[in-house]
């Protein structure tokens, strides 16, 4: 099982000009090895693969002093991204996607490198050979093997995230407590027992703050230092908003695993959904991927149930005699002319959820039992 821990960097002025002048060189990497398989394929129509690129940076450090000075497992990192770039370009062409080339970075967009091998973690400190050593902080005890680790720029903060393998996944535990989850936007979640979890509306929240920051940039002269410090304080509110989502969605669904072994939700296009009608700024703000994602997560490490349900007519069908209902999204409660269940839109949908979520459970039993047999 992977786990992957943040950590808060805290380089020294030293360690942080030494960090930007590694990130600037890795972007010319990149860049170079763009230009060389464009080119390649362009002028010769031969395509260049990551092993050739990986002999030429190779060659290029016994010539370069100042190449040489950085180390060459990170120096690979550029090649790798150019690699699977230019795998899911071709991947997205076979399919008949919107192909996507992959491009030329700037030196500020530029901002996270990957290290494969050759570091430690030592209480609060993580060594990396060649960089030196770098004073973190995290909320989480380090667990586990060490597999990579990422460093990455976010305005005048350094994040590192560091995966780990930390064993295998529990095994999957018998079903005595289970729930259906209706996401919604007036309520981030209703459950199947008519609980509801609130929806923060986070950029609501902000959005004063938000607005009277991109104001103050909007003024500031293109390319000066104001400018610069204009747009770590709107990228301050953004990140004040992006943690405040986590750390809720995060709390949510730990509360959410530990109550009960079996959760069911609907299986739902949210990239879909976000982009039409007007409702796509708040689905977006709800973060149900984010949800889920984590739901996933904490179900994994606590050996239960998260079951995607097919959405259909969870809403219109009633959940105590079967019969559609059509409702329009301004009807907020469901009545059952048929047998005269009154609930709530979201409460019904909830419910509905739930019996297909335990009915996926149970079909997987058994074909698991048929394959063991």
């Amino acid at each position: 099982m992977i786990r992957t821990y943040t950590m808060r960097l805290k380089p020294t002025k030293r360690q942080q000009v030494k960090l930007n002048d590694l990130l600037e060189h890795l972007c010319v990497l990149y860049n170079s090895a763009l230009e060389h398989r464009k080119r390649s394929w362009e002028q010769l129509g031969k395509p260049v693969m990551y092993y050739d690129q990986q002999r030429a940076l190779t060659d290029f450090r016994g010539k370069s002093l100042e190449v040489f000075s950085f180390p060459l497992t990170i120096q690979r990192d550029p090649l790798r991204r150019i690699d699977r770039a230019f795998k899911a370009f071709f991947r997205r062409v076979k399919a008949g996607e919107k192909p996507g080339y992959p491009r030329f970075k700037t030196k500020t967009s530029y901002n996270s490198f990957n290290v494969a091998e050759r570091f430690s973690v030592n209480g609060s400190c993580l060594k990396i050979a060649r960089l030196g050593n770098f004073r973190f902080k995290t909320k989480c005890k380090v667990k586990g093997s060490f597999k990579t680790i990422n460093i990455a720029r976010r305005g005048n903060r350094w994040i590192a995230n560091l995966v780990c393998d930390i064993g295998e996944a529990p095994a999957k535990r018998p079903v005595s407590n289970a729930v259906g989850i209706d996401l919604g936007v007036t309520t981030l979640a209703t459950l199947s027992d008519g609980t509801e979890i609130a929806n923060p509306r986070w950029i609501k929240r902000e959005e004063g703050r938000l607005a009277e920051a991109q104001r103050v940039l909007a003024r500031k002269t293109k390319g000066s230092k104001n400018q610069a410090k204009a747009k770590e304080r709107v990228r301050r509110v953004y990140q004040r908003i992006v943690g405040s989502r986590n750390a809720y969605t995060t709390t949510v669904a730990k509360k959410l695993i530990g109550q009960y072994d079996l959760i069911a939700h609907e299986k739902l296009n949210i990239k879909a959904m976000a982009q039409y009608g007007y409702l796509g700024k708040s689905i977006m703000d709800a973060a149900w991927g984010k949800l889920i994602w984590r739901l996933n997560c904490e179900a994994e490490k606590a050996g239960k149930w998260v079951i995607p349900v097919n959405p259909r007519n969870t809403t219109k069908a009633c959940s105590g005699c079967g019969e559609l209902v059509p409702k329009t999204l301004s009807q907020r409660t469901h009545c059952c002319p048929s047998c005269g269940l009154v609930l709530g839109r979201d409460h019904n949908a909830a419910v509905n959820i739930l019996r297909l979520g335990e009915s996926l459970v149970e079909r997987q039993k058994i074909c698991l039992e048929g394959i063991a047999n």
